[in-house]
């Protein structure tokens, strides 16, 4: 089943071009987003990481 996925990048970042490629291969539609340029606050981001503690979080050590 395709999918239309949001994609959230960093600009430039290799790993991105190759998720990107990945699941454009697979035929999924991308709208690309500059995970940088979001206004992220913590109520934007909660939804997306649950109830789980921030030290459980894929990157604990990203920007904040």
């Amino acid at each position: 089943m395709m999918a239309t996925v949001i994609f959230y990048e960093k600009p430039g970042c290799l790993s991105n071009a190759r998720q990107k490629a990945l699941l454009g291969a697979h035929g999924h539609r991308l709208h690309v987003r500059d995970l940088l340029a979001e206004a992220w606050t913590p109520e934007r981001l909660r939804p997306f990481f649950g109830e789980r503690p921030v030290a459980d979080c894929p990157y604990p050590g990203g920007p904040r």
